[in-house]
């Protein structure tokens, strides 16, 4: 499992989960170049998945992923284990590309064109570790199917520009060749809907789980977990993401990132005791609102 021990001399800022089109600098239109080195490793990795479930391995760092140029897996469950090394929160958003979709298309759409509507038709999201702290890592199962991927950082930093517009974008590809992997032992179920969650009573205990997710809505859903400050709640989320001022009254601890209708993913947490919420951040496609605006946000206790 990821180790959740976190780092000193870290400050968290501001951030929002944009689903919304960035300009990404044109030197990404000649391929993704080396992400910057880290400080020296702080979160250590150290997968809890079946033997059979094949790890893919990421370091987030300020701004960029350390992991292998080309990454080739067999399609089946494939462990997303995300751990960041840098100083601002950061996600690993899996989207899959459409059947003829190329990256000069993803980019094209991204970064040429601007175009929101064909940008994003151009993939499916599929999931991931989603937006966790500096110093803390989230450790996520997907059932990949073969094809071409790319990576994602949708956070937002506190000077206003996109993480994926810095160079949080990776691109990597699923073989055809199936594996047969054994299913991991769940511990529960988070139900995703439009617009609100059904949470397992497992999430309420303080030890190591295995909780499915599933979408069940009609469009992309994300599971955000954070951990409120002392005498913090749903409304103090609200009004944050409102009108952002100062440090947020919450701490940013994974969960999984966007998944598209019907699918679903595995996360690996183990919380401390705590009050605890849960919510998506991403655009009601119908409204243009949030997610969480329409009541998708729900707050526990873990004793």
């Amino acid at each position: 499992m990821v180790t959740r021990e976190q780092c000193s001399g870290h400050t968290r800022h501001p951030f929002a989960v944009l689903f919304c089109l960035f300009p990404i600098p044109l030197w990404f239109l000649a391929g993704c170049g080396t992400p910057p080195a880290s400080n020296g490793a702080r979160t250590q990795l150290t997968p809890t998945s079946p033997s059979s479930i094949p790890t893919v391995a990421i370091t987030a760092v300020d701004y960029g992923y350390i992991m292998p140029e080309t990454i080739t897996v067999q399609a089946g469950l494939v462990d997303v284990a995300l751990v960041n090394n840098g100083t601002q929160p950061h996600q690993a958003q899996v989207a899959r590309l459409n059947p003829g979709v190329t990256r000069a298309h993803v980019l094209d759409e991204l970064v040429t064109k601007r175009d929101l509507a064909a940008a994003f038709a151009l993939f499916t999201f599929m999931g991931g570790p989603d937006t966790i702290s500096p110093g803390y890592g989230q450790e996520t199962i997907l059932s990949l199917p073969a094809g071409s991927y790319v990576l994602l950082c949708f956070v937002e930093g506190q000077d206003g520009i996109p993480h994926i517009d810095k160079g949080m974008i990776h691109f990597f590809t699923v073989s055809p060749a199936y594996s047969q992997r054994t299913l991991p032992q769940e511990d529960g179920e988070v139900m995703m809907q439009d617009f609100r969650y059904h949470l397992p009573e497992a999430i309420t205990r303080s030890r190591p789980l295995t909780l499915h997710v599933s979408n069940q809505g009609a469009e992309p859903h994300e599971l955000n977990i954070v951990k409120l400050a002392q005498g913090r709640g749903i409304q103090d989320i609200k009004a944050f993401f409102q009108s952002p001022s100062g440090p947020p009254p919450f701490e940013e601890l994974g969960g999984l990132a966007a998944l598209g209708p019907g699918g679903s993913g595995w996360i690996k947490i183990h919380l401390e005791p705590g009050t605890y919420a849960v919510f998506s951040f991403l655009l009601d496609q119908r409204t243009g609102q949030s997610q969480l605006a329409l009541g998708m946000i729900a707050q526990f206790t873990v004793h």
